[in-house]
């Protein structure tokens, strides 16, 4: 039998780091997979707690929060041993549980592509007097809207459609729960793509990119997602000239459990790995 008190000095690493989950992971992390979770501070729906624990002859993980920019790795203080007969059978479980998650993950992506694409084509087109739309100054063309919702699709670099972000009037954002968003993209102005491509996080922003420097712009919906589709088209379009447009997150850089910037710690990293120009938003007057 595997002892529990790896996990639950693990646990409390993490809540001293300031992530908190809100409902019990123990069981997930005996599975050895990396697992997501909800954590103190999270709005409804997401989660941006993430964590793997592997528990061997000397115990070891990692864990973090998306929204906070926390990583950090973990190992135990004290020798552990396992008989060879504990390690096997560890393993075998650690081999089944990560087929049975993979197969989760496949279904739930492949579930949410299917609801992605029956609200796309369901979707009438967006309206110029949706508050987000108004508020941001979108041109509504490109869009589609489901009652309150603005839809805006995440497509891979094949054109299949696996997901679309949900905004409401009042800037709620919600992807499809359990869909993939890791590679995906939305291309604004394709037809204007020739020579120069911008590449940031936000649909609004990369609008506002697009409409003030002429330049057509990808939209990768998050930080995490920003060096992955900038690699992606690098490697697919060399022939392309690209422009990484920061995102500006200062009120991270005041947390304790962060302390830097993301968003343009991200958009440094993707310009660096693919040779791009950084360009960083204007800083805020104190």
């Amino acid at each position: 039998m595997i002892s529990v008190e790896p996990i639950s000095d693990f646990i409390h690493a993490m809540e001293l780091e300031g992530v908190k989950p809100v409902e019990p992971i123990a069981q997930r992390l005996a599975s050895g997979e990396l697992i997501r979770f909800r954590c103190d501070g999270d709005g409804k729906g997401r989660q941006n707690g993430w964590a793997i624990l592997y528990l061997d002859d000397r115990p070891a993980g990692a864990f973090g929060n998306y929204r906070l920019g926390i990583s950090r790795k973990w190992r135990v203080d004290s020798d552990r041993t396992l008989t060879a007969e504990e390690r096997e059978a560890l393993q075998r479980e650690w081999t089944a549980a990560k087929a049975r998650r993979l197969e989760e993950r496949d279904r739930s992506q492949a579930e949410a592509a299917h609801d992605a694409a029956e609200m796309w084509k369901t979707a009438g087109p967006a309206q110029a007097d949706h508050g987000y739309i108004e508020r941001k100054r979108l041109d509504p063309a490109p869009l589609r809207q489901l009652g309150e919702q603005l839809l805006i699709p995440m497509y891979d670099v094949e054109g299949r459609l696996w997901n679309v972000q949900r905004i409401w009037p009042d800037g709620r954002k919600r992807f499809l729960r359990g869909g993939r968003t890791d590679g995906l993209f939305c291309l604004i102005a394709a037809d204007q793509l020739t020579r120069t491509l911008c590449i940031g996080e936000g649909y609004s922003t990369m609008s506002a990119v697009t409409r003030n420097g002429g330049h057509p712009s990808l939209v990768t919906f998050s930080s995490g997602n920003l060096l992955t589709v900038a690699r992606m088209w690098n490697y697919l379009r060399p022939d392309l000239e690209y422009i990484v447009c920061a995102d500006d997150d200062p009120e991270l850089v005041d947390n304790p459990h962060v302390r830097k910037n993301v968003g343009i710690e991200a958009a440094t990293a993707a310009a660096i790995e693919i040779g791009a120009r950084l360009a960083l938003p204007p800083r805020k007057a104190a």
